[in-house]
């Protein structure tokens, strides 16, 4: 399995069974203000999906491979929003860690 994105989707489903208690049906932790394009679920995914795959550089992440699946993961965040997303989603992170093999 060397498709990054079919990882992606295969752990978005296991944070979804991991979270239900902690997002909305929308996939993000409730909060005031603009609901995002790419969710909170989808940010620990896609930062889980890095992890098994080794990827230690955001910069390669965000600059090469996503682009690679541009078609594919339609709302792309920025590496700035992922960074802040993701710090402030650390109990869902580990949530989800914990269902995957």
């Amino acid at each position: 399995m060397y498709n990054l994105y079919t990882k992606f989707v295969k752990i978005l489903e296991i944070c979804k069974q991991f979270s239900e208690n902690l997002v909305n049906e929308s996939g993000n932790v409730p909060r005031r203000g603009p609901v995002p394009k790419f969710s909170d679920l989808e940010v620990v995914a896609l930062s889980l999906t890095a992890e098994t795959e080794s990827i230690d550089s955001e910069k390669w992440l965000f600059d090469y491979k996503l682009q690679e699946y541009k078609d594919s993961i339609p709302n792309p965040i920025s590496r700035r929003q992922f960074n802040d997303h993701r710090k402030k989603r650390q109990a869902c992170v580990k949530n989800c860690a914990r269902g995957l093999p």
